[in-house]
């Protein structure tokens, strides 16, 4: 049989990016053109034609097993919710069997009937013996004739790695959403600025498709181990699961936990080897070692290849290769066998880490010949000197095609946000500006959807998250102007926020990539004010230095958003804290691994027939290619700059009938009556007559943005005696103020307003589509202050009175933040209480409140 050649574009449309805070850009992709790829071999039986012929091979429902669906949903209640123990008493309550009558009586034939449904991989321990400092780790124990060494037994709990490959390469739901071969993807159909998102638009692939076999197809390896703790207030019982992820599928997938895009691959032994003279080389020897068994199907499977039926029903050969390993740097430089004082991916100095320097990277072949010079008694000069650690056998020396130092990846959640930003930056600052001054900032910040409020400052709190350095982040800078001893302070401030930002991008450009560097190269310039003002001695730190290889991962690997530890902190809670927390908490990881079988069983399990459930229609993303130079595609989401915003606002307003002198009185809208006779002149609706004794229909807040983001304009109002007041609330927004200007991009033709009424004209005048807002304006974006990178705002006035004035609700675009320009001196005690935006007139339109205002500021020079 012939089978057609496969569409080698990758069918993922892009998500619209002004959710992501990116501005949209057209996509221009190039195919592999150096030879055949992901050339098709046949067809294949897929995972969910597997389960269709178990099932008829029970016989009975379409919920076999089960006998119908109430039976079904009460086993995924139980298996979801329930521990084996109280499964069993629940099962054989009186009240259970007479009247939910489950076709299982008892924990013993309810776990029968779970056995009975397709599972993933299958688990296998294997007990490494450990003996001696100088000892093999895994050294068989029958060997020792004489059993005269003292040792430890561990055990090393893994699945097998090619299997949870074909697992995820042939999951029917993943059809449409996985990519077979490489591609360059670009934003002009002249191919000159190039585009890196997904890992398949990164250079990696590109190249190693070049040294497989023609019509190969790369699966890039995708591996994640973080050691956490199993106990929360008491005990050291820890678990070091290692995750597997593949680079064909993608971000979008991979980012949702639900689509299980990430697959447990084993659990490494946490010992303390009290066996060793020197426990930390022991560590570490296991760990390889272990790591070593566990990714050992790999080699073979990377040289050779293995045919795997794909998601869409075609055998293919699968080369998986390593591509990826992400870990903090501890980890880092463990799997580099290298010291935490040096950097796991490059040879620079121990001494050198804090200067804007690129160094030689390490070498793969040359970091292998040396580590083994060394186990043979030669000591090489280049061990020392490049800080290398004695881990002989490394897990990475065999597998193909894998540069261990390429494949480790950079860390935003721990060098960044963690790294440089907390433990560096905010002390360095909460030094210099005093954590009283600080504090009282911070207390004064406007309100903004989804912005934490600090009422107690931060210098108090005690645990931070990576979700809380994101929130100080956003306000960190406009807290430090006008308190900063230095100019020099808020420059690198700035430039390390910038930096941040960017780095978090889920799509870069060659524009974007150059923008990282220079905010790296305007940090450097300016960090060395914190030595000059005495909060910190040097920048010899590794995480400052590891700012240098942001730019060639991203080049490599396509954007960090994927290749992050935060997606392996929260793949502890389903694979490690819920699966610890279903044990007895003795002997635990075999309880573990049951019940992580168990949750996969019913994840996978689905009633037939259900035809509809065989994955996405492949018709519904159909590649379009056009015979232009480098083989391009036609544009994805070139879609054009829209003049308004979408909004939702309730159907039934909050208020239906608010006299005109109630909102004179309590939303400050004063001028309320002549903006809408003028709105009213202005417009088809002809001349209407209103007085303070009209009514208008009211309503407290709008969404827009695809219901994302939130704008609230309320006056104070009180919740009852037991509850406390609600807060006066007028939120400000980017507004249209001249569609032509802003085609250019950034804040060109926008202005900020502050919504002071949101309401509907009555029924006589339902003409008007549109609910309308009541506005304050501020003055125009022509006062940009470059030494804080922001534009500075104030009212704006006409008679000495506000300027206001109606608009329809859709020429709001989103919602901005202003934060008061500060001075320096103690904080006029009337913000601290929440008055701030009435008590000052001059702000800044905030550069990080959110990643849309931010590229705004990147695009608008």
């Amino acid at each position: 049989m012939d089978y057609a050649p496969r569409s080698y574009a990758a069918r993922v449309e892009d998500a619209d990016d002004e959710d992501d805070g990116v501005s949209s850009s057209s996509h221009y992709a190039c195919e592999y053109n150096e030879g055949p790829a992901a050339d098709v071999l046949g067809e294949g039986e897929t995972v969910f034609e597997k389960m269709k012929e178990l099932q008829d091979c029970f016989g009975g429902s379409a919920y076999s097993p089960f006998e119908d669906r109430e039976d079904w949903e009460l086993a995924q209640w139980l298996i979801n919710n329930v521990n084996q123990r109280a499964a069993d008493e629940f099962l054989k309550l009186p009240v259970t069997r007479s009247r939910l009558q489950p076709s299982y009586r008892s924990n013993y034939t309810f776990m029968k009937v779970i056995d009975k449904l397709l599972t993933g991989p299958e688990w296998r321990c294997e007990l490494v013996h450990t003996r001696g400092e100088f000892e093999d780790i895994g050294h068989n124990q029958e060997r020792d004739e004489d059993h005269t060494m003292e040792g430890e037994e561990v055990e090393l709990w893994v699945c097998d790695p090619v299997v949870c490959v074909r697992e995820l390469m042939g999951n029917p739901a993943f059809d449409g959403e996985i990519a077979y071969a490489p591609e360059k993807v670009f934003t002009d159909l002249h191919g000159t600025t190039r585009r890196y998102d997904e890992m398949w638009t990164g250079d990696w692939w590109w190249e190693t498709q070049r040294r497989l076999p023609s019509g190969s197809t790369v699966a890039p390896v995708i591996l994640a181990s973080d050691k956490t703790e199993l106990s929360r207030f008491k005990g050291d019982k820890n678990a070091w699961p290692v995750y597997l992820s593949i680079g064909n599928l993608s971000k979008e997938v991979c980012h949702q936990p639900g689509h299980h895009a990430s697959v447990l691959l084993g659990y490494l032994p946490v010992s303390k080897l009290e066996s060793f003279d020197d426990n930390s080389i022991g560590q570490q020897r296991l760990f390889h070692y272990c790591m070593r068994q566990m990714l050992r199907p790999l080699v073979d499977a990377g040289r050779n290849g293995v045919e795997l039926v794909c998601a869409d029903g075609q055998i293919q050969r699968v080369f998986p290769i390593l591509a990826t390993y992400i870990g903090d740097h501890p980890e880092q430089c463990l799997v580099a066998c290298c010291a935490e004082n040096r950097c796991p991916k490059c040879l620079v100095p121990a001494k050198e880490r804090g200067v804007n320097t690129c160094f030689p990277p390490r070498d793969h072949t040359q970091m292998t010949c040396t580590l083994h010079e060394q186990a043979t008694g030669q000591y090489p000069p280049n061990f020392v000197a490049q800080g290398l650690r004695p881990i002989f056998s490394p897990f990475w020396a065999e597998l193909p095609h894998a540069d261990i130092f390429t494949v480790i990846t950079s860390d935003i959640l721990h060098q960044l946000h963690q790294g440089i930003f907390k433990d560096h930056f905010k002390k360095w600052c909460m030094v210099l500006v005093g954590k009283q001054d600080f504090d009282a900032r911070f207390c004064t910040m406007p309100v903004f959807s989804g912005l934490r409020h600090f009422k107690d400052g931060i210098s108090k709190v005690k645990q931070w998250t990576g979700t809380d350095h994101k929130q100080v982040q956003r306000i960190f800078l406009a807290a430090l102007v006008g308190a900063a001893p230095h100019p020099d302070v808020i420059k690198a401030g700035s430039c390390l926020l910038d930096f941040i930002y960017l780095t978090q991008y889920p799509s870069h450009t060659d524009r974007t990539l150059a923008a990282l560097q220079q905010a790296l190269d305007g940090f450097h310039a300016h960090k060395d004010i914190f030595v000059e003002l005495g909060c910190h001695k040097h920048f010899n730190v590794p995480k400052i230095h590891s700012l240098q290889h942001y730019i060639e991962t991203i080049r490599s690997l396509g954007s960090l958003d994927g290749l992050n530890m935060e997606t392996s902190e929260q793949l502890h809670i389903d694979f490690v804290k819920k699966a610890y927390a279903a044990s007895n908490r003795r002997d635990y990881t075999i309880q573990m691994t049951r019940w992580l079988q168990c949750q996969e069983a019913v994840i996978w399990f689905i009633p037939y027939p259900a035809d509809d459930c065989s994955g996405s229609d492949e018709s519904n993303v159909p590649p379009v290619h056009v015979t232009q130079p480098l083989n391009y595609t036609t544009p994805r989401s070139a879609k054009p700059l829209p003049s308004g915003s979408s909004y939702h606002v309730s159907k039934r307003p909050q208020f239906p009938w608010r006299m005109v002198q109630y909102l004179q009185e309590n939303h400050g809208a004063v001028d309320f009556l002549h903006a809408l006779q003028d709105f009213l002149s202005t417009s088809t609706l002809g001349h209407h007559t209103f007085n303070q004794t009209s009514t208008i229909a009211l309503t407290a807040s709008a969404t827009f943005r695809d219901y994302t983001a939130r704008i609230y304009s309320h006056p104070q109002r009180d919740n009852g005696p037991h509850t406390p007041a609600m807060p006066v609330r007028f939120d400000t927004a980017l507004t249209l103020f001249d569609e032509e200007s802003q085609q250019c991009g950034g804040f060109h033709g926008l202005r900020v307003a502050e919504i002071r009424v949101i309401f509907k004209l009555p029924l006589h005048l339902s003409n008007c589509p549109h609910p309308l807002v009541y506005v304050h304006w501020f003055k125009s974006l022509n006062h940009f202050d470059s030494s804080v990178g922001m534009f500075c705002v104030a009212r704006s006035t006409q008679q000495h009175r506000l300027n206001a004035s109606i608009i329809p609700i859709h020429h709001l675009i989103q919602p901005c933040h202003l934060v008061p320009r500060f001075t320096k001196g103690p904080i006029n005690p009337c913000w601290v209480q929440g008055h701030v935006m009435t008590e000052t007139d001059t702000f800044y339109l905030n550069r990080y409140i959110d990643f849309s205002i931010f590229d705004r500021y990147q695009n608008h020079f």
